[in-house]
Order: C-alpha cells, then sequence, then structure tokens
C-alpha cells in the first residue's frame, strides 16, 4: 500500500508512541519498587516474630518477678507470725523459743534468697526490654520506609496514568491520518506481542528478524519509499527507510 509523505509521517509518529505506550503501560503494572517493597513486608513480618519472642521473654521474667514477690511475702508474714509468737512466749519452752528462733532465720534465710533471685530476674527483664525496644524501632523504621514506598509507587502510578493517557491521545491523533487497512494490519500485530509496525534498515523484519528474500528485498529498493509491505512471518506493517 502506497502511502502519502504526511502519512508516513504519522505511521513513524504511531510506532514510536505504541513502543512508549507499551513501556509506560508494563512500568504501571509492574513498578519499579515492588520488589523494594516486598522486601520491606518480609522484614517487617520477620520483625513481627522476633517481636512476639522477645515480648514472651519479658512476660516471663515479669511474672517470676511477680511470683518471687508473692513469695517473699508470703515469708515475711511467717516471719511476722513467728517473731510475734517469740515475743509473746505464753506456754513457750526453751526448747520452743529455740525452734522458733531457727524458723524465723531459716525464713529470713529464705528471703535473702528470693530477693537475690528477684533481683537477678529484674537484671534480666531490663536486657529483654531493651532487646524489645530495639526491636520496636526496626519495626517503626521498616513501616516508616514502606509507608514511602507505598507512596512513592502510588504517587508514580498516578503519573504513569497521566503519560498513558497523553500517549493514547497522541496515537489516537497519529491514527486518524492512517488508512484502516494498514490501521487493521498494525492492530493485528500488537495484539500477537509485536510492535504494530517497523522501518526496514536491511533484509530483515525488524519486528521479528525473519530475513526478506534477495529478490523482495531489491524489489523493495526499487520502489517508492512510501509503499508499505506485510511481513510474511509476524504480518507487522513495514516500511523502508528513507
Amino acid at each position: 500500500m502506497l502511502i502519502t509523505d504526511s502519512q508516513r509521517t504519522a505511521l513513524q509518529t504511531l510506532i514510536e508512541l505504541t513502543a512508549q505506550g507499551r513501556a509506560l503501560q508494563f512500568e504501571h503494572d509492574n513498578p519499579k519498587r515492588t520488589e523494594e517493597l516486598q522486601d520491606l513486608i518480609s522484614r517487617h513480618k520477620e520483625l513481627g516474630e522476633k517481636r512476639t519472642e522477645a515480648a514472651a521473654v519479658v512476660d516471663g521474667h515479669q511474672d517470676a518477678i511477680t511470683e518471687a514477690t508473692g513469695l517473699i511475702e508470703a515469708q515475711r508474714s511467717k516471719i511476722e507470725k513467728k517473731t510475734a509468737e517469740l515475743n509473746d512466749g505464753t506456754g513457750l519452752t526453751s526448747k520452743d523459743m529455740v525452734n522458733l528462733q531457727e524458723e524465723i532465720v531459716g525464713h529470713e534465710a529464705r528471703v535473702a534468697e528470693l530477693e537475690e533471685s528477684q533481683l537477678e530476674e529484674m537484671e534480666k527483664l531490663e536486657s529483654a526490654e531493651d532487646e524489645l525496644a530495639a526491636v520496636d524501632d526496626r519495626i517503626a523504621e521498616i513501616t516508616a520506609s514502606g509507608k514511602e514506598v507505598q507512596t512513592a509507587v502510588k504517587d508514580r502510578k498516578t503519573e504513569l496514568r497521566e503519560l498513558i493517557t497523553e500517549n493514547e491521545a497522541a496515537a489516537s491523533g497519529a491514527r486518524s491520518e492512517l488508512p484502516q487497512q494498514l490501521l487493521t494490519t498494525f492492530d493485528a500485530n500488537v495484539r500477537q506481542g509485536g510492535p504494530g509496525a517497523a522501518l526496514l534498515n536491511g533484509p530483515n523484519c525488524q519486528a521479528c528478524g525473519q530475513e526478506i528474500g534477495g529478490a523482495v528485498w531489491h524489489g523493495m529498493l526499487g520502489a517508492d519509499v512510501n509503499e508499505t509491505y506485510e511481513c510474511e512471518e509476524c504480518e507487522a506493517v513495514l516500511l523502508r527507510r528513507s
């Protein structure tokens, strides 16, 4: 099919716009920072699991401290009771008094033992709380980064939609200057994943790479530069470079 100079320009413009539009649509459907966002999501999940473990450790130390407090109070209650009995002395023999004193000493030793254990648990709790706080800080950082990436992806998609709309409008203008028969062939190739049309630099289809026979190629060279062809392999519209 022979086209005019203005139609040649329109076809060249449509080839460029189609390639640009495809690239824009691909980026829109496959955001460049998707992998980064997925990595942040994965890291957030891992940190969430670490936080659960760290929180369980903190809870364990807190429970141990609470339990120790209860045991200490119980021992002190016994000390007070035994001390009161000893001080009263009513009906007590010397042996009874000695036994009470030994019991009080035993309870006091138990209190000291529990307090030492409780102090150790408090130190462990402080360390565990520091580790939990560190995990929370990392989670906060990852969350902030995730929000930043999500916003960037969203903004870029909005921008791409605008660019795609502009591209489609420009392509529509170029299409309006071309013959319907040529557009039908062009669109069919695009639907198959091709560029629609290609400019020939030599005896090979620039759309699919198919070699053009020598006789056919020489015939193209001798024809009008605005003559269009159809690739026998991919059926793309072909136009020889001027």
